[in-house]
């Protein structure tokens, strides 16, 4: 009796949270300039809310990977790349990777960040995250491909 009451209010509380938070997804990739452009993630059965979001100004270019939320404690390792290319193309693997960052445990309200500076020179640039929850498999989400001027801030698409 004991654990099925447990259950119950494990069940009720987690319904409560699906319900009062926004739904998940890629947002449209239509960006203002002024708003980094932001990749959501979700894993299947653990609940955990990723954003992966790409900003560029002042001569960088910046990538970030935050963990908004975690239903309950795990552990979510997390890998963040930056890729920059002198011709366009939504292939990170046709691209150089201009920095790097890893952590073995994105706890809940922590974020990971990589810069690169532009030097000056107007690039197309898109970030990417992997990342594994737990034990279950690796997955990762791509930003779109931004282009950037010489002073890292990104085009109107």
């Amino acid at each position: 009796m004991r654990i099925k009451k447990l259950l119950c209010s494990a069940l009720i509380a987690l319904s409560a949270t699906v319900a009062l938070l926004p739904s998940l997804g890629n947002k449209a990739a239509d960006v203002p300039v002024e708003e980094p452009y932001t990749v959501e993630a979700e894993e299947r059965g653990l609940f955990t809310k990723l954003e992966l979001s790409i900003e560029g100004g002042g001569g960088y270019v910046r990538a970030k990977v935050r963990n908004v939320f975690t239903l309950f404690p795990s552990t979510i390792v997390v890998h963040l790349e930056l890729y920059c290319s002198d011709t366009y193309t939504e292939d990170y693997t046709e691209m150089n990777m201009k920095s790097a960052a890893f952590t073995p445990d994105l706890d809940q309200g922590n974020s990971i960040d990589v810069s690169a500076r532009t030097y000056g020179k107007a690039q197309y640039w898109q970030a990417r995250m992997y990342y594994k929850f737990d034990d279950n498999d690796w997955a990762y989400e791509v930003t779109p491909t931004f282009y950037a001027d010489g002073d890292g801030n990104f085009a109107e698409s």
